[in-house]
């Protein structure tokens, strides 16, 4: 039954943190702040979570691997056409449903983290990923038709958009409908290539 309350106190630590870092950023964010939510003393925080930093890694580091994932996934050997649209759509509404405030943090609210960077390493991901589409499809044609220099633009511009649609659309089921319209229409547009 200990354990059962420790994990409990664990999770609602980790709630109130979500809270302060969605709320004020990591910068302004206050251990303070989070161990009163919680109703716990900053020593007792302490027990559970290193400081501010360890806690702002268990919030955004389950996101950013989980999209790490995802995008490298698809880069290699790829699934059949007609399975992969389910697959990243699923894939991008699970994140959206169950990770969207830690997605928003790490994309909004991580400057002076060592997650700082954490949107343009989620970019190269992509980018790569295209560059690998881009690198087949030229290969299928016989020509270069794309160069490699494509697939950054490309990437960003698919990835600031996925971002977009998780800020604008804070309800569950209108976002996930907006993120499966969203990669429909990517996918439709980019079918050739995969």
């Amino acid at each position: 039954m200990v354990q059962v309350l420790k994990e409990e106190l664990r999770q609602a630590i980790l709630r109130a943190a979500e809270d302060e870092f969605m709320q004020h950023g990591y910068a302004a964010a206050s251990v303070l702040h989070i161990a009163k939510k919680v109703g716990v003393s900053v020593g007792n925080l302490y027990r559970y979570y290193a400081g501010k930093e360890a806690l702002f890694d268990s919030v955004v580091n389950p996101v950013f691997q989980e999209l790490e994932k995802v995008i490298s996934t698809h880069g290699s050997q790829p699934p059949s056409e007609a399975h992969i649209f389910e697959l990243i759509v699923g894939a991008m509404t699970d994140i959206t449903e169950k990770l969207r405030i830690p997605l928003l943090i790490l994309i909004d609210s991580s400057k002076g983290t060592k997650h700082e960077d954490a949107v343009l390493k989620l970019h190269k991901l992509m980018a790569d990923n295209v560059a690998h589409h881009l690198e087949r499809y030229n290969g299928r044609q016989g020509q270069e038709a794309f160069t490699e220099q494509a697939a950054w633009p490309i990437s960003v511009s698919f990835m600031q958009g996925y971002f977009e649609i998780i800020r604008r659309h804070p309800e569950t089921e209108d976002c996930k409908r907006m993120v499966s319209q969203y990669v429909s229409f990517w996918y439709q547009g980019l079918q050739a290539f995969l």
